[in-house]
């Protein structure tokens, strides 16, 4: 009975338009608490959900991190003969799904009015480095790019979140994700 409950839960929650709030879910197997910001709550939650919340990937943590520390980034999409850059933070929205063409892991974030959408396919991530990198702008001053550059299995970067904000704050965070992770992390 359970199980119909739960799926009659996410056939309506997928044929709503839009995204939907709903309480917090704690990750369950994660070692650390969330370095500052909101925690990450998912938009759509039913009780299979809740029995899968076990089968987050370190790859999610990671970019949970990210959403959870509410600062800006520079979002680099490497495609196919296209690149995409902006610059925003990972959310408000956070919501973890599977896509219902491909079955993939979606983690999906997103701004309010949901005029801004970063999906990212989560399973495809085989590793993730952390780099500072100083670089010499125009008028001869240097600047510190703070570098996470997620890669697939080929090792080509399916995106970069390039840490927008170089105050304090914000340098301590990215110092410290890469001190809980390592400067390469491998899936």
């Amino acid at each position: 009975m359970k199980h119909v409950v739960a799926a009659l839960l996410l056939i309506a929650t997928a044929s709503v338009s839009g995204f939907q709030c709903a309480a917090p879910r704690r990750l369950t197997n994660r070692s650390h608490i969330p370095l500052s910001g909101p925690k990450p709550f998912h938009l759509a939650s039913t009780e299979a959900d809740s029995e899968n919340e076990s089968v987050v990937s370190k790859a999610q943590e990671i970019l949970d991190e990210f959403h959870a520390s509410n600062l800006p980034f520079r979002i680099v999409v490497i495609g196919n003969g296209a690149i995409l850059e902006t610059t925003s933070k990972l959310g408000p929205k956070s919501k973890s799904s599977v896509s219902p063409k491909t079955g993939e892991k979606l983690l999906t974030f997103a701004s309010d009015d949901a005029s801004f959408e970063f999906h990212v396919k989560v399973d495809q991530i085989c590793k993730i480095t952390f780099l500072s990198t100083e670089r010499t702008l125009p008028d001869g001053n240097t600047k510190v790019l703070r570098v996470s550059r997620f890669l697939n299995e080929k090792g080509d970067p399916m995106c970069s979140l390039i840490l927008a904000d170089s105050s304090e704050d914000a340098v301590k965070w990215f110092d410290k994700m890469a001190e809980m992770n390592g400067q390469e992390v491998i899936l």
